[in-house]
This record gives structure tokens, C-alpha cells and sequence, in this order.
């Protein structure tokens, strides 16, 4: 039985395309007071800067991030947003494991439409 609560996992499902996004997401959120350059979060995340600037674009498009004089910092754009990623910080700390498998079991199920999208059909 899944420990993760159906509004989590609709958020999850909806808003986290991969762990080392949510994992960038989530290391802003534990030092909410400061600014992060690209290279500071790729050392932090162990990613490249390419993957980290990757990561931290799409939070800021996502609304989860502020860019400000070539700097982000954690900064939801409104209350509701704010409050899913605290809820899924919580569930995330709790079953790492099963949020870890949500995301990747989407992202798989993703990929597998889309592949499945371009599979060539044999007329009979």
C-alpha cells in the first residue's frame, strides 16, 4: 500500500518530470533565504552546470524558482504551489524510495507513449 497521498501523487504525476529535478527543487527549499548560481547547485547536485542551468530554467518556468542577476532562489509563485512542494518534501522524506518509483514509473510511461506514437504498422 502507497504511503504517498492521492494529492501528492497528482502532484507528482503533473509537476516532476525527473528525481533530479525534484531533488534541485528541494535543496533550494532547504536554504529557502538564499541565492544560487548555476555551478554552486551543479557541485551540490553532483550534475554538470549544463544539467544544473537545465534543472534550475525549468523550475523557474515551473514558477518554483526566481531568477534574478544570473542568481535563483526558491520562490513558488503562489501559496497552493508552495504548499504541494512542502507536502511532497514531507512524503518525499518519508518514502524515497516510493516517490522515487512514482516519478520513474511516469517518466517510463511517457516515454512508452511516445515510442509507441512512431511504431510502424504492418498492413495485412
Amino acid at each position: 500500500m502507497s504511503t504517498i497521498p492521492n494529492d501528492v501523487r497528482r502532484f507528482v504525476l503533473m509537476s516532476v518530470p525527473s528525481v533530479p529535478y525534484l531533488e534541485a527543487a528541494l535543496l533550494m527549499r532547504g536554504a529557502a533565504d538564499r541565492s544560487w548560481s548555476v555551478a554552486e547547485l551543479a557541485a551540490s547536485l553532483y550534475v554538470s552546470e549544463r544539467t544544473a542551468a537545465e534543472l534550475v530554467d525549468a523550475l523557474a518556468e515551473a514558477g518554483i524558482a526566481r531568477l534574478e542577476a544570473s542568481r535563483y532562489r526558491y520562490e513558488p509563485r503562489d501559496a497552493s504551489l508552495r504548499d504541494s512542494l512542502d507536502r511532497l518534501a514531507d512524503c518525499y522524506a518519508a518514502d524515497l524510495v516510493g516517490v522515487s518509483n512514482l516519478i520513474h514509473d511516469a517518466t517510463q510511461k511517457s516515454a512508452s507513449r511516445f515510442a509507441a506514437a512512431f511504431k510502424l504498422r504492418k498492413d495485412t
